[in-house]
């Protein structure tokens, strides 16, 4: 005689939330498979009851399971393999479907009619009735079904599936001080529903760092590991960590993705300082005057530094670029922090603009002149 089996499949309260009650849902198919002389094998009725934890917390630094039970309508399952085989026997219907409501469980299905043995089975909750809509969570495990006894069976844990992203908790940051302790961002992994996911995820989220210039830039951590790039997280209970060593970068964007889902980013943008002139001035301008063509007058020099990009913490340099100088003088060196700008062979008298460079946007105009003075006797 064969006797049902409770397999009970339970999300875990870190994994699932919604209302309380229970309901006991009616299957849209189900699957029957009487032993014939072309499947000998005894088959096993199965029921899994689903269980949806939740209520909300207000102490702060608690956050209760809110997870996507709430957004179900169906539970597919599906009994993938019998003893590490995937042939299953003829006539068996592998897959039952039935109606829930996330929000009343714990509910009860029935599954399918399976053979006794090491039975591998998925889980995965729709949106919509009968298996339609988006696929809300899932999970497959297996489990040892031995006929004539009662199999109660725990340990499934719904797993909801990342559809959108959201980071925030992005903190300012400003060239030339870096953190004096990582900063931790909240990064939210939703349902196709909207809902935030809470537990562990049916597929790892990526995070990632669009800067590359290492420890001095920005970088990302996930539970005290190491900083990187990229990341990888698993489940809700995962702390994102950011960290930035004070050197001025372009805008940082920070990605999280997941097979199937769509991208979501968020922006790190460091307050970058000005450049610093030190040189000659007209007044307040900076600026550069020759007016020999040898000697005294024929060059100038300068320096110029940033917070955050030069100096020996970032030891990065500045370019030092011209325009309409080709006929007052040049400057060299092209990159650097101390520069000189010397009269040409032939100059001529005029204006021209040097213009100094972190190549990320900032930058820093430097007047260069040539002017002749003569004086008559009559």
């Amino acid at each position: 005689m064969s006797r049902s089996i409770a397999l009970i499949a339970v999300c875990s309260l870190a994994a699932c939330g919604g209302g309380g009650g229970s309901t006991t849902s009616t299957p849209v198919s189900t699957a029957s498979a009487a032993p014939t002389s072309s499947n000998p094998q005894q088959l096993v009725p199965t029921s899994f009851t689903v269980a949806f934890g939740g209520g909300a917390s207000s102490q702060a630094g608690h956050r209760a399971p809110q997870y996507v039970g709430n957004g179900s309508n169906s539970v597919t399952i599906t009994l993938n393999s019998v003893n590490g085989s995937t042939t299953l026997p003829t006539g068996l219907t592998a897959s039952v479907t039935s109606t829930i409501v996330g929000s009343n469980c714990p509910c009860t299905v029935n599954g399918p009619l399976v053979p006794p043995g090491s039975d591998n089975f998925s889980f995965t909750t729709y949106d919509g009735a009968s298996a339609t809509g988006n696929e809300i969570a899932t999970y497959t495990n297996t489990y040892t079904v031995t006929p004539g006894v009662a199999n109660t069976q725990t340990g499934v844990t719904l797993e909801g599936i990342p559809h959108t992203f959201t980071i925030t908790g992005v903190p300012s940051g400003t060239a030339g001080t870096a953190f004096a302790s990582p900063a931790t961002l909240t990064l939210a992994v939703k349902d196709a529903d909207g809902n935030t996911i809470t537990g562990t995820y049916a597929n790892p989220v990526t995070i990632s760092d669009s800067d590359t210039s290492g420890s001095l830039g920005s970088q990302l951590s996930i539970n005290g590991g190491s900083y990187g790039t990229s990341v990888t997280s698993t489940a809700s209970t995962d702390v994102l960590k950011l960290n930035y060593g004070g050197l001025a970068i372009a805008t940082a964007t920070l990605s999280a993705s997941a097979t199937g889902a769509t991208t979501g980013s968020a922006s790190f943008a460091p307050t970058r300082a000005a450049i610093v002139y030190s040189g000659p001035l007209d007044g307040a301008t900076p600026e550069i005057d020759l007016y020999a063509p040898s000697g005294t007058g024929s060059s100038g020099s300068f320096t110029a530094s940033e917070a955050g990009w030069t100096g020996a913490t970032y030891g990065k340099s500045l370019s030092a670029t011209t325009s309409g100088c080709g006929s007052i003088g040049t400057v060299s060196p092209a990159s650097g922090t101390s520069f000189t700008f010397t009269i040409v062979a032939s100059p001529a008298v005029g204006t021209c603009t040097i213009t100094l460079s972190d190549g990320l946007g900032e930058t820093t105009p430097v007047k260069g002149t040539y002017t002749t003075n003569g004086f008559g006797l009559q």
